[in-house]
């Protein structure tokens, strides 16, 4: 049996990275989400460079493979470091 990799939660930052307001991908302030750019599924944790604020269509679009993963990864890169948890 394969062990877990223990998850890393940040529940703050995930309610800041919510807290922009907007879909980051089509800029839509409707049911907005948090989504993982790596999934946890696959290792990917709650840190700044792995989330993105997504309306619930973008999310859908990002699970289906119909948004890239390089593309989230762009948007988040010139985000910036606005982002304080400490």
């Amino acid at each position: 049996m394969i062990p877990k990799t223990p998850r890393i939660k940040n529940p703050k930052l995930i309610k800041q990275i919510r807290s922009i307001g907007y879909c980051e991908y089509c800029s839509s302030r409707f049911a907005l989400q948090v989504h993982h750019i790596k999934t946890r599924g696959a290792g990917g944790n709650d840190t700044e460079d792995n989330l993105i604020c997504l309306c619930y269509l973008c999310h859908g679009w990002a699970h289906d493979g119909l948004i890239r993963k390089e593309e989230l990864r762009e948007i988040v890169n010139k985000r910036g470091r606005d982002y304080n948890v400490d």
